[in-house]
């Protein structure tokens, strides 16, 4: 069961996740893919990223990723709507994942207005590996130069590797207090 309330920007998102992790999705892997408006994948076009994604019933992405190339970013991209942090004393995210192969993946929000943006990374990086494992991390809002309170636009994305991976984004959550 969906319910519609979402109750700020770290609500909306998570509904987003939600129906993610509510309905079974199969697809091919290329340089953009739009899984749903909001939440999506963007690579550098020299990868020549090819392979499969799926979205089982309870789980939120599976990757199964391959480089047809050599390229710089790979990226999973969640919009946050939140263009004001003034009350925000903390945005963070929580994640559950898995990887066939070891893999450490970088996070960052990024905060924009019209082309140019600023990127505030994690200080955490994200360990996958084969058995699945829970990550926590935080960002305190007034205490980060690279962090604008004020923004026309926020993602938080997760950085993928460059190389051939398999991985699982089984949970995701976003929260602000």
């Amino acid at each position: 069961m969906f319910s519609s309330i979402a109750l700020g920007p770290d609500g909306e998102a998570n509904h987003k996740l939600a129906v993610m992790r509510g309905k079974s999705r199969t697809g091919d892997l290329k340089d953009i893919v739009k899984f749903l408006p909001g939440f999506s994948l963007h690579a550098d076009p020299a990868l020549r990223l090819s392979g499969q994604y799926t979205s089982p019933r309870g789980r939120i992405l599976e990757l199964d990723a391959r480089m047809g190339g050599a390229g710089d970013w790979v990226g999973l991209h969640l919009s946050l709507p939140a263009r004001s942090l003034k009350e925000v004393g903390v945005l963070g995210f929580a994640a559950r994942t898995s990887a066939s192969d070891t893999t450490v993946l970088r996070v960052c929000l990024r905060s924009g207005d019209g082309d140019s943006f600023t990127d505030c990374f994690f200080d955490k990086h994200l360990l996958l590996r084969p058995e699945e494992a829970s990550h926590l991390d935080a960002l305190p809002v007034g205490y980060r130069d690279d962090l604008p309170v004020e923004a026309a636009w926020r993602e938080l994305i997760l950085f993928l590797p460059t190389e051939d991976f398999r991985l699982a984004l089984i949970d995701l959550r976003v929260f602000m207090v």
